[in-house]
């Protein structure tokens, strides 16, 4: 069985005029459909197709449309309307995003951007926080050297500088001096790791100019830090930038002073 909320190949077992059938289990051979409007061109039984995964209404349902979060991954979305329960998100693919009130740092209007982190819930639906610190080390792995090269996710502002999410893996912070302009939450950059400290926790530096492509190689990881910003980096949770990212976030404030300065 392929992880649910998750983009991987599935052979194609079968095909007709309005589309075709992808295996999703390769122990009980069950599949699902995807529109031919979505097949690749020239697309046959034994191809492979990269499709998302996910339960829609308790039933798996295939996309080949690329989602612009996977489970474990992190990415500001648009919000498109709220319901009873929480808000939807833009995700790119016809599934909106759900995120609960319960994981909301504050309230959100339509055409809002938030920073969220996307998880599966415990019936293994796709769905969004913004609390998402906890999903994450706040001291680099072993493997992690300084002068390594790591992919940045930019999310609150203290007064040493900007949290990053490093690699999807682990925090460490940019401080105020080495913050590049245009930063803001989610927009993704480049970075090294400058220094790791005695605690473990991790400091890091935007990649030389003209490295910074926000849509090369896919993200892998770690991270590093010190006292007075050990306890910093440990606390607060995802803030959004301006009006547009949630006023009321706790960090919200502090973001838009970093932006406004650069």
């Amino acid at each position: 069985m392929v992880p649910f909320g998750r983009v991987s190949p599935l052979q194609i077992v079968s095909v007709d005029e309005k589309g075709c059938f992808l295996r999703y289990d390769d122990e009980t051979g069950a599949s699902a459909f995807i529109p031919r409007s979505q097949m690749p061109e020239g697309a046959g039984v034994g191809s492979f197709v990269s499709a998302l995964v996910y339960l829609d209404d308790g039933r798996v349902t295939l996309t080949a449309k690329r989602p612009r979060v996977e489970a474990g991954g992190l990415a500001a979305l648009e919000v498109k309307g709220s319901g009873r329960f929480g808000y939807f998100l833009d995700n790119g693919i016809p599934k909106e995003l759900f995120l609960p009130f319960s994981d909301s740092v504050s309230e959100h209007e339509a055409g809002d951007v938030v920073l969220v982190y996307c998880r599966l819930d415990h019936e293994n639906r796709m769905c969004a926080t913004e609390y998402f610190e906890k999903f994450f080390r706040s001291k680099a792995p072993s493997s992690v050297h300084e002068g390594d090269r790591v992919r940045l996710f930019p999310y609150a502002r203290t007064r040493l500088g900007v949290k990053c999410v490093a690699d999807l893996k682990f925090t460490a912070l940019m401080h105020s001096g080495s913050v590049p302009s245009g930063i803001r939450p989610g927009k993704k950059l480049w970075g090294i790791i400058s220094r790791i400290r005695s605690d473990g926790l991790a400091d890091v530096i935007p990649a030389a100019a003209g490295s910074n492509h926000d849509d090369a190689a896919q993200p892998q990881g770690a991270g590093a830090g010190e006292s007075a910003a050990s306890s910093e980096r440990k606390s607060g949770a995802a803030p959004q930038e301006g009006s547009r990212y949630g006023a009321g976030s706790p960090d919200a404030a502090a973001v838009m002073e970093v932006l406004r300065a650069h």
